[in-house]
């Protein structure tokens, strides 16, 4: 979490979550969705985050926050942690003023992460080596986020390049 005011957000989301909709809501009713007192990330559930959902759930495959967001009508990443909404994108400072962007890596999780992001979870489990793929480019799928993290200048420009960039595999 980013902090304590992040940390409360998510609690209080995880707890009014529909239960139809949170497949590990017992869990976290239980023994809550923190992985411990200092609230800096969350429980994890058979090696993945407590609010993902797995594949053949009834209430939906994904993040539980995301879903929950949704069915309410809002913005998911308003309900999730920074760090669900900001992935695959990461901003890195490069000095007064100047900024780079480009996808997260495990290796900026630190020197022994002990989880990796939910998407990626899932297809480890699965034996897929192809954990970000979609029928469209992240930067046009995830618009909003890109946006929040860039500012719509940045954003609009980043989507133009990709749509006439050349065939590549993205």
């Amino acid at each position: 979490m980013l902090d304590e005011d992040e940390a409360r957000q998510v609690g209080a989301f995880g707890v009014s979550l529909d239960p139809a909709r949170f497949q590990f809501f017992a869990e976290a009713a239980e023994g809550g969705v923190f992985a411990d007192e200092a609230r800096t990330a969350t429980r994890l559930v058979d090696d993945a985050c407590i609010f993902l959902n797995r594949p053949g759930f009834a209430g939906g495959e994904g993040c539980a926050l995301h879903l929950g967001a949704l069915d309410d009508g809002e913005r998911p990443m308003d309900w999730k942690p920074a760090v669900c909404w900001q992935v695959p994108f990461r901003i890195e400072e490069l000095g007064p003023g100047r900024r780079r962007l480009r996808r997260w890596a495990k290796s900026d999780w630190g020197p022994a992460p002990t989880a990796w992001c939910c998407a990626d979870r899932v297809h480890e489990r699965r034996g897929s080596a192809s954990a970000f793929v979609g029928t469209e480019s992240v930067a046009v799928s995830l618009g909003e986020e890109l946006e929040a993290l860039t500012g719509p200048e940045v954003a609009v420009e980043i989507q133009r390049r990709v749509q006439t960039a050349p065939e590549i595999d993205r």
